[in-house]
């Protein structure tokens, strides 16, 4: 299990979201497994906007995850909320997996006339975070390997390099970096 934080605070609410959303989401990047619990606040003072989110990660299954963030004015509490709803579903629309937790808040401006409502939304996708590099690759063959009792037999190297999107030349080095000799006869050893 980890946790990721970040707390933002800016001229306005809707830059301290976006640095703050920002900057959680590269840390999402950044670790395996998936969101199992957001905690989020948002609050305005007199120097500006403050944004504040808590992110619980548990598990190693590469996941791709992130925290969107929707800050929306309105003439009204309805208007606001709706365009900030539907602004949110548009993102999500095509994002295959779930809302893991929401959070809403709305900031009444009463000198402007205006209402803000703050969105925020934990998502885990179903699809599997790339390996960007050969450390990270590592590391997920090390797993899969622990997993099937470190027998490197057990695993199909030609689907192994197609799902990480690399050569099966480069498994075989990734398996041997990892303490797996290679074998002319039987394969791996």
């Amino acid at each position: 299990m980890k946790i990721i934080t970040r707390s933002i605070a800016s001229g306005d609410i809707g830059s301290a979201l976006t640095k703050c959303t920002r900057g959680i989401n590269e840390e999402l990047e950044k670790v395996d497994g998936r969101i199992t619990k957001a905690y989020t606040e948002v609050s305005v003072g007199p120097s500006g906007g403050y944004v504040t989110i808590n992110v619980a990660v548990s598990g190693n299954t590469p996941h791709r995850k992130s925290i969107i963030g929707i800050n929306q004015k309105g003439k009204n509490l309805e208007v606001s909320m709706k365009k900030a709803t539907e602004k949110l579903n548009g993102i999500i629309a095509d994002k295959k997996g779930e809302v893991v937790d929401v959070f809403t808040k709305t900031i009444s401006i009463p000198l402007s006339g205006r209402v803000y409502t703050t969105i925020i939304a934990a998502i885990n996708e179903e699809v599997f975070m790339p390996a960007n590099n050969a450390g990270l690759r590592r590391q997920r063959l090390k797993n899969i390997l622990e997993f099937l009792n470190n027998d490197p037999k057990a695993i199909n190297i030609s689907q192994v390099a197609e799902v990480f999107g690399v050569s099966r030349g480069i498994i075989y080095k990734d398996l041997e970096e990892l303490g797996f000799k290679r074998s002319r006869r039987e394969g791996l050893s």
